[in-house]
């Protein structure tokens, strides 16, 4: 005849056991959660903007150079090279290297105006 009153009784006390599960350790997991996944969206946002800087930098760097003629100048004094130094630096490379150290220079110098990312 009480049966009745003991599965509701039941149905209370997993409702409250249920509460009391997600308060103790189920809150961690779901703040845990979300304080992962905005790390991620930050981690994310951050590295967007990096590139960002990195390629307006970059754009910057190029056309200063190329306003004070820098690249004229290095072209020049290469052609007054003789013959076989030339073809001694071809060899190993020496122009693809000077491409790469002035572009990094440039792009550097110009992080540097760039907030929060140029230091």
């Amino acid at each position: 005849m009480l049966d009745w009153l003991s599965g509701f009784l039941d149905q209370v006390l997993a409702f409250f056991q249920f509460v009391w599960d997600f308060l103790s350790s189920g809150i961690y997991t779901f703040v845990k959660d979300g304080l992962v996944l905005l790390t991620k969206a930050a981690i994310y946002s951050w590295v967007q903007m990096q590139l960002l800087a990195l390629e307006v930098a970059y754009e910057a760097a190029q056309g200063v150079m190329q306003d004070i003629g820098l690249a004229e100048a290095v072209r020049q004094r290469w052609g007054a090279l003789p013959a076989e130094v030339v073809s001694a630096l071809n060899f190993f490379g020496i122009p693809q290297a000077l491409n790469i150290i002035f572009s990094a220079l440039s792009t550097r110098f110009a992080l540097k105006f760039v907030p929060f990312i140029g230091r």
